[in-house]
């Protein structure tokens, strides 16, 4: 995170120095929520001071987070202070609408696997169930079932080692035996 800190119309640059000391400190905290390693991202702090008044000024661009937030007091370190808290503020409430957004996409999903599973009960409803031979049948049987039969395929129960057989006819015309 790019940090720079401005200060203005501080006259003692040791009291100057300490200031953005403290603010540089307050950063860490912003850092926490601001995602920065993901992101390039820069945070500007402008501290400025008038007579009595002491203003503190922070801007933050994180890739789309844009925040910003301006205080002023009696005391620099009391405004730098109120203005960390109310940036942090703003990044939680955007974390969270963030997360929240998430967790709706993902009930959706959770939504539309309930509805595929249903609609899945409904084409089962509708299935049509045949009904094989009770007997075995050899290869020849099954072969010539097949052709009898207006079906791609035929299957049947192999009479010479009882196991499930299918018989089909492939695209380029030929008989095809699938054995277990």
């Amino acid at each position: 995170m790019k940090v720079t800190v401005t200060t203005r119309h501080i006259k003692d640059p040791r009291i100057s120095d300490k200031i953005k000391a403290y603010a540089l400190k307050k950063t860490k905290r912003i850092e926490r929520y601001a995602g920065s390693e993901k992101d390039p991202s820069e945070l500007r702090f402008i501290l400025s001071s008038e007579k009595f008044r002491d203003k503190a000024e922070i801007t933050l661009s994180s890739g789309n987070i844009k925040a910003t937030s301006s205080v002023e007091s009696n005391d620099m370190y009391a405004a730098i202070d109120d203005v960390v808290d109310t940036i942090v503020k703003q990044l939680k409430k955007q974390n969270e609408k963030q997360t929240k957004e998430k967790r709706r996409i993902g009930a959706k999903s959770k939504e539309g696997i309930a509805e595929f599973l249903d609609s899945e009960k409904n084409e089962l409803e509708n299935l049509t169930i045949h009904k094989l031979p009770q007997k075995p049948m050899s290869i020849e049987e099954a072969s010539l079932q097949l052709k009898v039969s207006d079906a791609n395929f035929v299957a049947f129960r192999n009479s010479e080692n009882d196991m499930m057989n299918v018989i089909y006819i492939s695209r380029r015309g030929q008989k095809i035996l699938i054995e277990p």
